[in-house]
């Protein structure tokens, strides 16, 4: 028999900053991009920043040195892990439009008010 249970915290706080984040308004935001790597950085109110990241399969070393330097700076910010403040995560078996030579790609949303 099934029973229904109530979502952790830790499910709950994401939710909550999925729904802050696609309700806030947009103040800043800034894209970067490489080859194989979209980082959309966006500050908004409520919910303070989020990033949108996009990438594809071929994603080079120094990309990935990128994503080190986003943990490295969230955690001497927020004292958490990358890990613990995703809201969303989608892996797509086709090309990312930006990253046309690659075969698939994963968007992650990332938002530190998840963990906190």
């Amino acid at each position: 028999m099934l029973s229904l249970t109530a979502p952790s915290a830790q499910v709950e706080r994401r939710l909550t900053a999925l729904e802050q984040i696609e309700s806030s308004q947009t103040i800043r935001t800034k894209i970067t991009q490489g080859q194989h790597l979209l980082v959309v950085h966006s500050i908004a109110d409520p919910v303070g920043e989020y990033w949108d990241i996009a990438y594809g399969d071929l994603i080079s070393a120094e990309e990935i040195s990128e994503f080190i330097d986003l943990e490295e700076r969230v955690w001497k910010d927020y004292g958490v892990r990358l890990i613990d403040i995703t809201v969303e995560r989608q892996e797509n078996p086709w090309p990312h439009p930006m990253f046309p030579d690659c075969a698939s790609h994963t968007y992650v949303r990332l938002c530190p008010k998840a963990a906190l």
